[in-house]
């Protein structure tokens, strides 16, 4: 298989995948119990799981396996709302009725989240709330981590228990299961509480390798810290992209922009993504990693090809303006002219420079064509849609459980 053809399949692969979940889960009556219970956990479904019609309290998708036995186990402790958003991707068949872009539904489902949020801190502040997503939902859940992380959510931090990441497109490069705290297994109790039940669990799924597929370098959770989990399998490229793979993670970040819905559309979509990020890392390129001197020009990067490739395929990355683009063909129009009037003593080591910067691209992408590395995604598809089946969620289901009970007996 040739390396384009690799690159389409586990793109396509990593973000359709979601569909393949486990089935149904009898649909669980609504919460009982006071109005205001212990613990609310809001929930993010992945791809074509959710709708913006969908029913917030039906326990279906990978999420359903989660939430379900929860709120069979302890209905008097919590309540439970899933977000209702396109959770789509861009139109792709067989991945749902949406037609949105990845990116677009993503942030409408962080926007709900956030409202929903919203809404049971002013109705209930007494109660404590958890996130919980998978795949999509888990880059969504991600984002409302790093906003309440840093202070600037709907919910204080010391009101959210818990964040569980399920096969995050967000995650750090070999983050631990307890992301920023290698080594631990057991999360930190609820704030407020002594934490006694949540003490006897451990999150023992082994760490994955590599990083989430729309990620070079992960997120920080600020004082979410410590409760938040990312829970990730090895050979699911959702979550565990190899690290020396920067084609695949442009590609799958034009992809979330694109319209997928035929072929042609697809083509065209993609293609004008391409050429408009190509454009943004060549503004930034001459903007940022080229000297200019008196009769020098020297190559000398703030940030790799790779990283600048990166950067310009991501949709949360601010595209350059007409003043950076108009001062960037000013500023490549003087390197050319100084090169041009010295060509003997600038050449030799921009050329150089050039040279080692693409070799190092080059390695950057090595592990695309490394039939070894590949060998680790040879069943991507139930990678991705078993953690169900491989009991990835009971630990899910255990902690969200004993956080219910110990923010209880706190109020009690």
């Amino acid at each position: 298989m040739t390396a384009s053809r690799v690159l389409t399949a586990a793109v396509l692969a990593t973000f359709a995948g979601s569909l393949c979940t486990p089935g149904t889960v009898a649909a669980q009556p609504s919460p009982a119990g006071p109005s205001c219970p212990a613990l609310w956990v809001l929930g993010v479904q992945g791809t074509s799981e959710s709708s913006p019609g969908a029913s917030a309290t039906t326990d279906t998708g990978m999420l359903g396996h989660l939430l379900g036995p929860v709120s069979a186990v302890a209905p008097n402790l919590l309540a439970r709302t899933y977000i209702q958003y396109p959770a789509s991707f861009g139109g792709a068949p067989g991945t749902g009725a949406g037609t949105d872009p990845y990116t677009v539904s993503a942030n409408t489902g962080l926007n709900a989240l956030l409202a929903a949020s919203e809404d049971i801190a002013t109705s209930c502040p007494a109660t404590s709330q958890a996130v919980v997503g998978y795949s999509q939902g888990a880059q969504v859940a991600s984002g409302f981590a790093q906003i309440v992380g840093a202070g600037g959510g709907p919910v204080a931090p010391e009101r959210v228990a818990a964040v569980a990441l399920y096969s995050d497109p967000d995650r750090a490069p070999g983050s631990p299961v307890i992301a920023g705290r290698p080594g631990q297994l057991t999360p930190d109790p609820a704030p407020g509480t002594a934490g006694a039940a949540v003490s006897q669990i451990a999150l023992s799924t082994a760490v994955a390798s590599g990083g989430g597929i729309a990620t070079t370098s992960g997120v920080d959770f600020g004082a979410l810290t410590g409760r938040v989990a990312d829970i990730c399998v090895e050979g699911d490229l959702s979550c565990a992209a190899p690290d020396r793979a920067v084609l695949l993670r442009v590609a799958a970040q034009l992809a979330a922009q694109a319209d997928l819905r035929d072929p042609i559309a697809a083509i065209n979509s993609v293609q004008g993504l391409l050429s408009g990020a190509l454009g943004d890392a060549w503004t930034t390129v001459v903007l940022n990693d080229f000297q200019i001197g008196p009769g020098s020009v020297a190559y000398v990067p703030a940030a790799s090809l790779a990283q600048r490739l990166t950067d310009a395929a991501d949709s949360r990355t601010p595209a350059p303006g007409p003043n950076e683009t108009s001062a960037a063909e000013a500023r490549w129009a003087q390197i050319t002219a100084t090169v041009a009037a010295n060509p003997l003593t600038t050449l030799p080591s921009l050329a150089g420079s050039l040279s080692a910067a693409w070799g190092q691209l080059v390695t950057d992408n090595a592990d695309l064509i490394d039939p070894s590395v590949w060998l680790r995604y040879s069943d991507i598809p139930a990678r991705h849609t078993g953690y169900a089946v491989n009991g990835q969620l009971a630990s899910g289901v255990a902690w969200l459980t004993a956080l219910a009970h110990d923010l209880a007996g706190s109020q009690s």
